[in-house]
Protein backbone atom coordinates (compact mmCIF):
# COMPACT_ATOMS: atom_id res chain seq x y z
CA UNK A 1 0.00 0.00 0.00
CA UNK A 2 1.49 3.37 -0.81
CA UNK A 3 2.59 5.40 1.66
CA UNK A 4 1.01 9.04 0.39
CA UNK A 5 -3.00 9.67 0.56
CA UNK A 6 -5.17 9.19 -2.30
CA UNK A 7 -6.11 12.47 -3.29
CA UNK A 8 -9.94 13.97 -2.72
CA UNK A 9 -12.38 12.29 -2.27
CA UNK A 10 -10.53 8.93 -1.44
CA UNK A 11 -7.76 10.64 1.29
CA UNK A 12 -9.98 9.73 3.93
CA UNK A 13 -10.50 6.49 2.85
CA UNK A 14 -6.87 5.70 2.62
CA UNK A 15 -5.74 7.16 6.03
CA UNK A 16 -8.62 5.08 7.67
CA UNK A 17 -7.44 1.96 5.92
CA UNK A 18 -3.96 2.78 7.22
CA UNK A 19 -4.98 3.33 10.64
CA UNK A 20 -6.91 -0.05 10.78
CA UNK A 21 -4.37 -1.88 9.65
CA UNK A 22 -2.51 -0.79 12.73
CA UNK A 23 -5.54 -1.99 14.63
CA UNK A 24 -7.38 1.39 15.36
CA UNK A 25 -11.60 -0.05 15.79
CA UNK A 26 -12.89 3.74 15.40
CA UNK A 27 -11.03 3.57 11.57
CA UNK A 28 -12.99 -0.01 11.40
CA UNK A 29 -15.94 1.14 12.33
CA UNK A 30 -15.62 4.31 9.69
CA UNK A 31 -15.13 1.90 6.74
CA UNK A 32 -17.58 -0.64 7.59
CA UNK A 33 -20.50 2.32 7.75
CA UNK A 34 -18.99 4.28 4.66
CA UNK A 35 -19.37 1.31 2.34
CA UNK A 36 -22.84 -0.36 4.84
CA UNK A 37 -25.02 1.11 2.21
CA UNK A 38 -23.47 -0.21 -0.64
CA UNK A 39 -23.03 -4.15 0.20
CA UNK A 40 -25.99 -4.07 2.11
CA UNK A 41 -27.82 -3.44 -1.07
CA UNK A 42 -25.85 -5.72 -3.00
CA UNK A 43 -26.37 -8.28 -0.66
CA UNK A 44 -30.04 -8.21 -0.04
CA UNK A 45 -30.55 -7.89 -4.11
CA UNK A 46 -28.49 -11.44 -4.62
CA UNK A 47 -30.38 -13.12 -1.77
CA UNK A 48 -33.35 -12.16 -3.19
CA UNK A 49 -36.82 -12.72 -1.07
CA UNK A 50 -35.99 -16.13 -1.07
CA UNK A 51 -32.19 -16.74 0.58
CA UNK A 52 -33.07 -13.83 2.83
CA UNK A 53 -35.26 -16.19 5.74
CA UNK A 54 -32.05 -18.65 5.05
CA UNK A 55 -29.72 -15.32 5.75
CA UNK A 56 -29.74 -11.95 6.29
CA UNK A 57 -27.88 -9.52 4.16
CA UNK A 58 -26.10 -8.18 7.16
CA UNK A 59 -24.83 -11.51 7.90
CA UNK A 60 -23.08 -11.44 4.51
CA UNK A 61 -21.85 -7.97 4.73
CA UNK A 62 -20.29 -9.00 8.13
CA UNK A 63 -18.50 -12.25 6.71
CA UNK A 64 -16.97 -10.23 3.91
CA UNK A 65 -15.48 -8.13 5.97
CA UNK A 66 -13.83 -11.09 8.17
CA UNK A 67 -12.52 -11.94 5.02
CA UNK A 68 -10.92 -8.74 4.29
CA UNK A 69 -9.66 -7.65 7.51
CA UNK A 70 -6.60 -10.17 7.48
CA UNK A 71 -5.88 -8.57 3.88
CA UNK A 72 -6.67 -5.20 4.45
CA UNK A 73 -2.69 -3.84 4.33
CA UNK A 74 -2.40 -5.88 1.07
CA UNK A 75 -4.78 -4.51 -0.94
CA UNK A 76 -2.83 -1.64 -3.56
CA UNK A 77 -4.73 0.97 -4.78
CA UNK A 78 -6.10 1.40 -7.96
CA UNK A 79 -5.80 4.61 -9.89
CA UNK A 80 -4.29 6.10 -6.36
CA UNK A 81 -8.01 5.02 -4.93
CA UNK A 82 -8.74 2.45 -2.27
CA UNK A 83 -12.81 2.45 -2.30
CA UNK A 84 -13.09 0.40 -5.69
CA UNK A 85 -10.58 -2.25 -4.59
CA UNK A 86 -12.14 -2.99 -1.53
CA UNK A 87 -15.44 -2.27 -3.04
CA UNK A 88 -14.35 -5.51 -5.49
CA UNK A 89 -12.93 -7.55 -2.53
CA UNK A 90 -15.88 -7.27 -0.60
CA UNK A 91 -18.63 -7.33 -2.97
CA UNK A 92 -16.46 -10.70 -4.73
CA UNK A 93 -17.21 -12.24 -1.35
CA UNK A 94 -20.45 -11.34 -0.84
CA UNK A 95 -21.58 -12.78 -3.87
CA UNK A 96 -19.58 -15.54 -3.20
CA UNK A 97 -21.07 -16.61 -0.51
CA UNK A 98 -24.82 -16.14 -2.34
CA UNK A 99 -24.31 -18.38 -4.95
CA UNK A 100 -22.78 -20.93 -2.29
CA UNK A 101 -26.54 -20.48 -0.53
CA UNK A 102 -28.49 -20.81 -3.83
CA UNK A 103 -26.10 -24.29 -4.60
CA UNK A 104 -26.92 -25.86 -1.19
CA UNK A 105 -30.52 -24.29 -0.74
CA UNK A 106 -31.28 -26.39 -4.22
CA UNK A 107 -30.03 -29.51 -3.13
CA UNK A 108 -31.69 -29.74 0.29
CA UNK A 109 -34.82 -28.92 -1.36
CA UNK A 110 -33.97 -31.80 -4.24
CA UNK A 111 -33.24 -34.14 -0.99
CA UNK A 112 -36.54 -33.12 0.87
CA UNK A 113 -35.30 -31.13 2.84
CA UNK A 114 -34.80 -27.39 4.62
CA UNK A 115 -32.20 -25.44 5.00
CA UNK A 116 -30.96 -25.45 8.19
CA UNK A 117 -27.83 -22.80 8.47
CA UNK A 118 -26.55 -20.09 6.57
CA UNK A 119 -23.11 -20.97 5.85
CA UNK A 120 -22.69 -22.50 2.45
CA UNK A 121 -20.89 -26.03 2.16
CA UNK A 122 -17.65 -24.46 -0.20
CA UNK A 123 -16.83 -21.65 2.38
CA UNK A 124 -14.10 -21.36 4.85
CA UNK A 125 -15.22 -21.25 8.32
CA UNK A 126 -15.62 -17.61 10.15
CA UNK A 127 -14.47 -16.82 12.97
CA UNK A 128 -17.41 -14.50 14.47
CA UNK A 129 -16.62 -13.75 18.08
CA UNK A 130 -13.74 -11.68 18.81
CA UNK A 131 -13.58 -7.81 19.20
CA UNK A 132 -13.31 -6.62 15.76
CA UNK A 133 -15.94 -8.84 15.08
CA UNK A 134 -18.28 -6.76 17.02
CA UNK A 135 -17.14 -3.91 15.95
CA UNK A 136 -18.26 -4.76 12.40
CA UNK A 137 -21.54 -6.22 13.94
CA UNK A 138 -22.56 -3.45 15.53
CA UNK A 139 -21.78 -0.69 13.10
CA UNK A 140 -23.22 -3.49 10.40
CA UNK A 141 -26.62 -3.66 12.47
CA UNK A 142 -26.98 -0.03 13.10
CA UNK A 143 -30.25 1.12 12.32
CA UNK A 144 -29.85 2.51 9.58
CA UNK A 145 -31.94 6.33 7.98
CA UNK A 146 -29.20 6.64 4.51
CA UNK A 147 -29.14 9.35 2.71
CA UNK A 148 -26.78 6.80 0.22
CA UNK A 149 -29.48 3.62 0.84
CA UNK A 150 -32.63 6.63 0.11
CA UNK A 151 -30.66 7.79 -3.16
CA UNK A 152 -30.17 3.82 -4.58
CA UNK A 153 -33.70 3.37 -3.87
CA UNK A 154 -34.92 6.28 -5.47
CA UNK A 155 -33.39 4.68 -9.19
CA UNK A 156 -35.06 3.02 -11.55
CA UNK A 157 -34.74 -0.39 -11.01
CA UNK A 158 -32.60 -0.59 -14.14
CA UNK A 159 -30.44 2.14 -13.14
CA UNK A 160 -30.14 0.28 -9.25
CA UNK A 161 -28.98 -2.99 -10.60
CA UNK A 162 -26.71 -1.54 -12.90
CA UNK A 163 -25.22 0.68 -10.27
CA UNK A 164 -24.82 -2.59 -8.30
CA UNK A 165 -22.99 -4.75 -11.05
CA UNK A 166 -21.24 -2.20 -12.72
CA UNK A 167 -20.29 0.14 -9.83
CA UNK A 168 -19.93 -2.49 -6.99
CA UNK A 169 -18.91 -5.62 -8.13
CA UNK A 170 -17.17 -4.03 -10.96
CA UNK A 171 -18.94 -6.26 -13.34
CA UNK A 172 -17.19 -6.97 -17.19
CA UNK A 173 -19.11 -4.12 -18.66
CA UNK A 174 -19.94 -6.48 -22.16
CA UNK A 175 -21.49 -9.34 -19.99
CA UNK A 176 -23.55 -6.71 -18.06
CA UNK A 177 -24.75 -5.29 -21.58
CA UNK A 178 -25.88 -8.64 -22.65
CA UNK A 179 -27.64 -9.56 -19.65
CA UNK A 180 -29.93 -6.28 -20.22
CA UNK A 181 -29.22 -6.34 -23.90
CA UNK A 182 -28.08 -3.26 -24.46
CA UNK A 183 -24.78 -2.02 -26.61
CA UNK A 184 -22.01 -1.76 -24.32
CA UNK A 185 -22.35 2.03 -25.30
CA UNK A 186 -25.93 2.43 -24.21
CA UNK A 187 -24.92 0.48 -21.18
CA UNK A 188 -22.29 3.21 -20.17
CA UNK A 189 -24.29 6.13 -20.51
CA UNK A 190 -26.86 4.31 -18.53
CA UNK A 191 -24.29 3.63 -15.35
CA UNK A 192 -23.12 6.87 -15.88
CA UNK A 193 -25.82 8.54 -16.25
CA UNK A 194 -27.66 6.74 -12.97
CA UNK A 195 -24.04 7.20 -10.74
CA UNK A 196 -24.01 11.63 -11.58
CA UNK A 197 -27.23 11.52 -10.45
CA UNK A 198 -26.11 10.09 -7.11
CA UNK A 199 -23.25 12.34 -7.15
CA UNK A 200 -25.49 15.45 -7.66
CA UNK A 201 -27.64 14.42 -4.67
CA UNK A 202 -24.92 13.43 -2.42
CA UNK A 203 -21.68 14.80 -3.67
CA UNK A 204 -19.77 14.21 -0.73
CA UNK A 205 -20.88 11.08 -0.18
CA UNK A 206 -19.15 7.23 -1.25
CA UNK A 207 -21.22 7.74 -4.71
CA UNK A 208 -18.08 10.02 -5.60
CA UNK A 209 -15.37 7.10 -5.02
CA UNK A 210 -17.04 4.38 -7.47
CA UNK A 211 -15.25 4.60 -10.99
CA UNK A 212 -16.06 6.14 -13.94
CA UNK A 213 -17.46 4.19 -16.99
Amino acid sequence: MQTNEDPVPGMATSLHVRRAVDGDDDSIAWLVDRLRPLLLAQAAWRLGPGLRRVCEPEDLVHEAWLVLLPRLGSLPPRDGRLTPVLLSFLSTTILHKANNLLRREARRKLAGHEVADSHGDDDSPIELGGPRSEVIASVVRREMSCQVQDALAELPDQDREIILLRGIEQQDPEIVAQLYDISRGALSKRYNRALARLRQRLPDSVFAELLDD
